[in-house]
This record gives C-alpha cells, structure tokens and sequence, in this order.
C-alpha cells in the first residue's frame, strides 16, 4: 500500500513539473524593423524559443482588392532549434510589391509572421508598411493648402469644430503658389474621415477646378451637412474624433518641372458630439405657396440623436399671426431612430399676403425644451409663404389743420386714418409731393395696427418755406404689407406772414391792449384839435 501510494506521488509530481515546463516554453520574435517601405525590399528577424522544438514559419501574401498583391519569401520556413547548441535563428524575409499596388490613404497594410512551435505553441509579429500621404504626387511646384476656419452654420447645434449630427459645417480653405511657376488645371479635393470606424465618413471628391498663377491664392469654402446624405449611415457614427482632409493638385505649366503633377494637402480634426438626451428636428417641408383660407400640409422627421432612448416625446408649433398653436405626439425613439410627423393647418382667410415663421420645439416627458450642454434648445423655424385668394385691406384717411398755415412758420395737420376692413390689419405711413412748399415733413407714427372699424389720429408736421403761397398739396399714403391701401392728396392754404412791430401778430394777445390805449389817445388828441380850431373862430 505505502509503494502504490509513493508511485501516485512521484507520478503527480513528473506531471506537474512536466506542465510547469510547457507552460513556459516560449517562443520569441524579435526585429529591428519597425516598418516596412512601400517599394519591394527585405528584413530580418530572429526566431528564439527556451524548448528544443522545430518551429514552422509563414507570412501570408495581402491584396489590395484590385487584383494586386506583395507576396513575402522567407528564407528559412521551418527551423530547429537545440538549445545546448543555439537558442535563435536568424531569418531573412524578402518581398515583392507588385506593380499598381494600391496602398489606401488611413488604411493599415501589414505583414503579419506566424510562428508554431511544436512544443512551445503559437506566436505572431506584425509589420506595418508605411502610411500613404493624402496627396498622391509630390509638391514640385510648392503649393501650400491650408484649413483656415471650421465653424458650423446659426442653425446648428455645435460650435466650431465640435459637431452635432444634422449640423451644418463651413470649412474655409486657402491655396497659395508659392514656387515659381503657374499651376493649371489644379483640382481641389476632400473628405471627411472616422478614426473609430477607420472608414470615408464622407468620400474624398472634388470640390472645384481652378488655375492659379505664382504668387496667387484662392480662398473657397467648402460646405457639408452631417445627415443622411454621407457615405456612412447615421447610425455607425460614433462620438470622437474625425478628420477633414483637403488636397489641391495641379499640373506645373513651365520651368523644369513642367507637365508634372503637383500636390498640397491639409487636414483638420473635429469632433462629433453626442448627448445622453436629445432629440432634433430635420428635414422640415411647407408647401412652396399657401393661398389664404386654405390648408397647408407641413411635415418632418424627428430624430433622437442622443445616446438614451426616450419616451413621450411631443412637438408644439405656433404662429401668434396665424393664429397657430398646435400639439403633436411623437411618442417613444430609441437612440438613433426616428419617425416623421405631418400636420394639416388651416390658414384663415383675412390675413396678409407675405412670409410667415412657424416655430416648431420639441419636449420630453417632463415637459421641458431638450437642450445640449450649450443650452441650444431643439427648436426650428419653418417658412411659410402665403399669397392669394386673401381678403384686401382697407383703410380711410382724413385730415384737417391743426395749427400753422403761414409762410415760413411750421404748419401741423391732424390724419385721421381709420380701418374699413373686416379684419385686423397694420399699416405703414409715408408723407410726400411737398417739396414745393415745405422744406422737410414728420410723422409722429410711421406705423399703426388697427381692429376692424377702429381710427387713430396721426400728426404731420411741415416746415413751410419763407416763400409759400397759396394752396398746396402734399399725398398721405397707407401701405398694408407692401401694397399701396389710400393714396389720400390733402390740400393747404399757405398765406403772407403778417407784419408785426413786435416779432408776432400785430393785433394778437396783449397787443389789444397797446392798440385800445393808443386809439383812446388818438380820439382825446382829435377832440383838443377841434375844441382849440373852434375857439380860435370865436
């Protein structure tokens, strides 16, 4: 019993040291390359392992999808390695770029080596080729691209180069020749790239094609909407990092370098922001013409571009003119869905023919306006533009003097305008044809707003020149949006100044007085002639 227990011992033991020793059999590969050129070349690398074991070794060849391939050699795929005599082996890889390869701008190429060992397992290593440059040619007329401004439209939810989905961003982009020939033909290119995703959020395309002689620049600015019209869905995008890439190419049109290809780029990183809740409105339509009195169908989508999905989602449009102040269920979105939304709207009859804004926000369970962290509210206006079949506006002008109507002093008449509509309407006031007559004109308002069957009183003032005379007009016209209501000609009697040896009306005021006395005067004077003319006689 006691030598079966030992043996069970001693077995368990060699097992365990047995698994102790696989457990730690390693393999290493080891290489000063760090990464690979883009042309045809070679690189070594060596091979270590702690266990006497034969190692097999292969790098698969890679496509570039079109076709072309780069296939690797190695000059040892299978090696042994006895570690009381060498622990390492050095192999040499070479490898073939074939013609036309199409290394892809931000995409990753390498060459991936695979070890396994028969005792110790498997291993990898991974070299990478080089990156390939935005530009696909060399700047041998040196051109300089440069991104000058990222901003994103009033419109928008974002901020400079902090993004939301559905903004609007405006990239201002300079092109300068700095070399010392013309470029012709030069073609401006760009795209929009997601570092999570690694893929063209928007694909590079060409943006415009100009000339540009030494020493000149030209500045454009290239606009993107981030919506469902990019190359990548909606819902693939991620918050992060993304990059604006631009590329100018142009062809050198004199000097050493003449008929070469020349190539500038530039590159900025904006970031795409995302909410926990947030819901916004897009793609909003209202009939190009509503007549008055009739129905207008107004429609969008709603998307929840937040990172929680939310519940009892609902819209509210209004229009104090229109007499609008509608309510719409949106009901429940989850992150990145949306639904759309219609609304027929009954226009009133006895309104104004011109362009009215529907405010249309969007609120959550609670009730509130959704927000960003900037305080942007979900909120848009929509145009809405009536004409025809609307009722007229209608308007009466009186007017009379209110004091003045001499030459040189200033003359104020009282209009009387009043609205002979069935409606509420606004007016605007012009004065005008006194030119003639009065060297300048005032309103006291410009501008009324009167029910149906109201009148208000409107004060002109004119100041009349020194050499008026006679009866003059001048028009008094009412405007209601802009057309013409009452073109109302009001006439003016313009007398002579009066002469006064005090600066006003001779026989006005106090001069009364001054008069009465001198004529009492006058009289005592004339009776003392006639008393003395008959006394003399006598």
């Amino acid at each position: 019993m006691k030598t079966k227990t030992f043996n069970l011992l001693f077995a368990s033991v060699f097992a365990l040291v047995f698994l102790i020793g696989f457990s730690s059999a390693t393999i290493s590969l080891t290489s000063p390359v760090t990464t690979l050129s883009q042309s045809s070349g070679s690189f070594d690398f060596t091979v270590s392992s702690n266990q006497n074991e034969t190692i097999d070794l292969s790098i698969p060849s890679i496509s570039d999808g079109s076709g072309h391939t780069i296939i690797f050699s190695l000059s040892s795929e299978e090696i042994t390695i006895d570690t009381s005599v060498e622990d390492s082996v050095l192999v040499t890889v070479d490898y073939v770029v074939e013609s036309g390869f199409n290394f892809q701008f931000e995409k990753t190429y390498a060459a991936k080596l695979n070890a396994t060992g028969s005792v110790s397992g498997e291993a990898t290593r991974t070299f990478n080729f080089e990156g390939s440059s935005f530009c696909e040619f060399s700047n041998q007329g040196d051109l300089k691209v440069t991104v000058k401004d990222i901003k994103v439209t009033s419109d928008s939810f974002g901020k400079d180069n902090k993004w939301f989905v559905f903004d609007t961003v405006e990239v201002k982009v300079e092109i300068r020749n700095s070399g010392r020939e013309d470029i012709e033909d030069v073609v401006l290119e760009w795209g929009l790239y997601n570092t999570q995703s690694k893929k063209w959020t928007i694909e590079v395309d060409e943006e415009d094609e100009f000339d540009i002689d030494k020493g000149d620049r030209e500045s454009i600015t290239i606009t993107f909407k981030l919506d469902d019209s990019m190359d990548e869905d909606l819902e693939d995008l991620s918050k992060g990092k993304y990059i604006f890439y631009v590329r100018a190419t142009g062809e050198i049109a004199d000097g050493t370098h003449e008929g070469e290809s020349t190539c500038a780029s530039d590159s900025k990183e904006g970031e795409l922001m995302l909410e926990k809740n947030f819901v916004v409105l897009y793609n909003l339509k209202a009939p190009e013409v509503s007549q008055c009195g009739s129905e207008a169908h107004i429609s969008g989508d709603v998307w929840n571009i937040g990172s929680k999905d939310q519940e009892d989602i609902y819209l509210k449009i209004y229009n104090r003119e229109l007499g609008i102040d509608e309510e719409i269920q949106i009901g429940d979105l989850d992150s990145f869905e949306s639904t759309d939304f219609d609304l027929i709207l009954q226009l009133p009859e006895d309104i104004v023919e011109k362009a009215y804004y529907l405010t249309i926000t969007v609120y959550d369970e609670d009730n509130k306006v959704y927000k960003n962290k900037d305080d942007k509210e979900s909120k848009s206006s929509l145009q809405l533009n009536v004409q025809g079949n609307c009722a007229v506006a209608k308007a009466s002008v009186t007017a009379v003097l209110e004091s003045g109507g001499q030459a040189g002093k200033e003359m104020i008449v009282k209009a009387t305008i009043k609205n002979t509509g069935k409606k509420t309407s606004s007016y605007s006031l012009n004065v005008g044809g006194y030119t003639g007559w009065a060297s300048s004109a005032t309103l006291d308002k410009s501008s009324l707003t009167l029910n149906a069957g109201q009148s208000e009183d409107v004060l002109l003032t004119f100041n009349v020149k020194r050499d008026a005379l006679g009866n003059n007009l001048f028009t008094l016209d009412v405007l209601s949006g802009n057309e013409l209501i009452v073109s109302q000609p009001v006439q003016v009697e313009i007398t002579k100044k009066k002469f006064s040896l005090f600066g006003g009306n001779l026989f006005s005021g106090e001069n009364k007085y001054v008069w009465g006395i001198g004529l009492l005067n006058l009289i005592l004077i004339i009776l003392i002639i006639v008393i003395a003319i008959r006394i003399s006689r006598r």
